[in-house]
This record gives structure tokens, C-alpha cells and sequence, in this order.
């Protein structure tokens, strides 16, 4: 097990990382999905009490994240908010987008991003189903056959295994592959067992590649 794992998908060479992301080398591209930014605050704002703190750590495990991986462009694959803009969380993505000034910034809206205004962020808007090379970017999985390999979120998977416990996964599977959910403070979707094979659990230090 370690920190990142190198493979093809679709022919492509990438790299993973265990803290949930995917690095494009061809592109200098590091991609994730489900940043779900400010999702404390709406559950603070709601009367559930949860731990403050969840934006500016996810903020911060992205930041390095682009200097690890030493990313031109970050492509946020969906939910890049969770609801509503907050004064918080707008300040806290304004920092970390003027200290990335540099980092071409672009989402694919998701369900959750309603309330997105990419001028005011600083990110360029994709479309759903954006076609880059061998890949067919999108928030939700296609659905119907594509043409080409989709990479996506929205599913959040997960995979429990005896001893190890539930973490994050990047579901591979032919011609489509759902990236695990950046934000830490997120449920997730079981997937079969018999239906994770060759599949990359993540737990934020190690990636462990399934048989």
C-alpha cells in the first residue's frame, strides 16, 4: 500500500491519491468530485450540531493536494457546494482561489450547485458530459451507453471489508469509473463486494488495490 498508485484507464496513464483525488498527467489536471463546501454550515444552520472546521480542512487537503501533485488545472466533477453561498465559505474559497491564482479552475455543476455563480468564484462552468481524450467527464453517471470512459462523483462509494472497516472508494469498472467524495464529511454507498473488483479503496494515507 501507499500514498498514490499509477495505472491506465482507458489507456490514459493517472495517478491516484489516497486524500481522494485523480491526477492527469497528459493534462496536468487533478480531478475530484463532491467537494460539497459549506455542508456544515447548512447542517449548523439547520439546528444539527456538527464540528466546525470541515470547509477550511477540505480546502486545505486540496491545496496540497495541487502541490503534490504540481496541477496546472483542478476539474471539480460536481457539488462543488452543498447549498446555499455562505459569507464563510465564500471567504474561505476566495483565499484558497487567490492563493492559486495560477490553477485553471473549472466544475461541472452538480445537483447541489444551485446556487453556483462561476464569475464570483473564479472557476470556469463545464458542461455535463464534457469529452476530453479517452474520458467523458460528468457529475452523475451517463445515463446511457457512451462512447467513451466516464469519469464521475455523485455516487459517494464506499466498501466495507472484514478488518479493514468503510472507506472511500475509486469504483472501477469498465468503461466507467466513480471517483470517492473529496469532502470528509460525506455518507457514502455501499458497493457490492463482487462488484469492486480491481477497485482502489482510499482512507487519506494508503490506497489498497482490490483483486
Amino acid at each position: 500500500m501507499d500514498e498514490t498508485l499509477d495505472l491506465a484507464i482507458a489507456g490514459e496513464p493517472v495517478r491516484l491519491f489516497a486524500d481522494r483525488a485523480l491526477y492527469w498527467p497528459a493534462r496536468g489536471r487533478l480531478l475530484i468530485a463532491d467537494l460539497h463546501l459549506g455542508k456544515g454550515d447548512t447542517f449548523r444552520t439547520a439546528g444539527i450540531a456538527v464540528p466546525t472546521g470541515g470547509t477550511a480542512q477540505d480546502l486545505g487537503r486540496l491545496a496540497r493536494l495541487l502541490a503534490r501533485s504540481g496541477a496546472r488545472s483542478l476539474w471539480i466533477l460536481g457539488d462543488f457546494l452543498h447549498a446555499r453561498r455562505t459569507a464563510a465559505v465564500d471567504a474561505a474559497w476566495r483565499d484558497f482561489r487567490d492563493a492559486h491564482r495560477d490553477v485553471a479552475i473549472a466544475v461541472v455543476p452538480g445537483n447541489h450547485d444551485r446556487a453556483l455563480d462561476p464569475a464570483a468564484a473564479g472557476v470556469e462552468r463545464l458542461p455535463e458530459g464534457v469529452v476530453d481524450g479517452p474520458f467523458e467527464l460528468r457529475h452523475a453517471p451517463s445515463p446511457g451507453p457512451s462512447a467513451q470512459h466516464v469519469l464521475c462523483g455523485h455516487v459517494h462509494p464506499v466498501l466495507r471489508l472484514p478488518g479493514i472497516g468503510r472507506h472511500p472508494l475509486f469504483w472501477l469498472r469498465p468503461r466507467i469509473t466513480v471517483l470517492p467524495a473529496f469532502s470528509a464529511f460525506t455518507g457514502g454507498h455501499p458497493v457490492p463486494r463482487a462488484d469492486s473488483g480491481g477497485s482502489v479503496l482510499c482512507d487519506g494515507a494508503q490506497l489498497l488495490q482490490l483483486r
